[in-house]
């Protein structure tokens, strides 16, 4: 099958671009420089340099596909209306990835006890509503849409770039504090998955997931406070864990992070996944991935080698 995978540079669609590729596709990546089209190109990935707002790159790329993976970014409109354009005609599969935050309730580090899944999917919040939107478009619009929605994503990638979001930054808080810290109380939760049950989702949702399927992945789900001390403890820090406010979280990460990535509750169940035949088979107290250890294949690049830790998350 030829697939376009918008993302094969990032951390999910670098990972589902890398076993689509072992699988033996043919597949083609979006790139937005020479430098990061010839690192595609040496992985067996046939690059299309451009960006997300450039429509006729994406249209053409997407054209010449039996489907298209889009993994960048859940809230870009832009490059989702160049998909919609360029299979307006043709039933070809669209997978789109979202993310877990729109289910996010901004309980400044509570605890909710509301489990979603995809038959109880709620109206998103205003801040995350123009995600929704882009979910419910490939949902009623394409032909042959499906969405996944994942958790919070652990594990190293093994596309170009191997390490996601919330686990460094949580790490390079607690150097800068000297403690692991957290939102509030940091009793909020947040579903996971592990990054090559997600990717596993991926292949099943190209070939055998129904058109207009919304699909959760997770596998698990475990405190802030919880991963907030298992990262002071795996460096060694000298006080556990530190409570910050949601408005002193807003000053040093902004207020996406603080106020979702960070303080919300996030639980959901994939129930449909599980449905469709998948199974994920890492859980986050794993051995391999011990939350008291935060192990976390500690061979990743950039921040992740710095401080020992890998982290979760491209699409909060």
């Amino acid at each position: 099958m030829k697939v376009f995978v918008i993302g094969a540079t990032g951390y999910i669609g670098g990972a589902v671009t890398h076993a689509l590729v072992q699988d033996g596709h043919d597949v083609s990546g979006l790139a937005r420089s020479s430098d990061s089209a010839a690192k595609l190109r040496q992985r067996g990935v046939s690059p299309r340099v451009g960006t997300l707002f450039d429509r006729q790159v994406i249209v053409d790329a997407a054209s010449a596909a039996d489907a298209v993976v889009n993994a960048a970014d859940s809230d870009n409109a832009y490059a989702l209306t160049a998909l919609l354009e360029a299979f307006a005609d043709a039933d070809k599969r669209i997978v789109h990835t979202s993310g877990s935050s729109i289910v996010g309730d901004r309980a400044r580090g509570e605890l909710t006890e509301t489990i979603h899944d995809e038959a109880s999917r709620p109206i998103a919040r205003l801040e995350k509503r123009g995600r929704s939107a882009i979910d419910d478009a490939i949902l009623k619009d394409a032909k042959n849409g499906v969405v996944i929605c994942p958790t919070m994503v652990y594990g190293v990638g093994a596309g170009l770039h191997t390490e996601s979001v919330q686990v460094p930054m949580l790490a390079r808080l607690a150097r800068d504090l000297g403690a692991g810290a957290h939102i509030g109380a940091g009793n909020n939760r947040w579903s996971n998955v592990h990054i090559e049950d997600l990717v596993s989702l991926y292949r099943l949702a190209l070939t055998d997931a129904a058109a207009g399927v919304f699909l959760f992945a997770e596998n698990g789900e475990a405190s802030m406070h919880e991963l907030a001390g298992a990262i002071a403890a795996r460096l060694k820090l000298t006080d556990p864990t530190v409570n910050l406010s949601p408005e002193e979280g807003i000053r040093r990460l902004g207020a996406e992070a603080s106020e979702f990535a960070l303080g919300s509750n996030s639980r959901v169940r994939a129930k449909l996944a599980r449905e469709l035949g998948w199974q994920p088979g890492t859980t986050i107290s794993s051995p391999e991935y011990d939350l008291d250890g935060i192990r976390f294949d500690m061979l990743c690049e950039g921040y992740g080698r710095s401080t020992g830790l890998v982290g979760f998350m491209g699409s909060v």
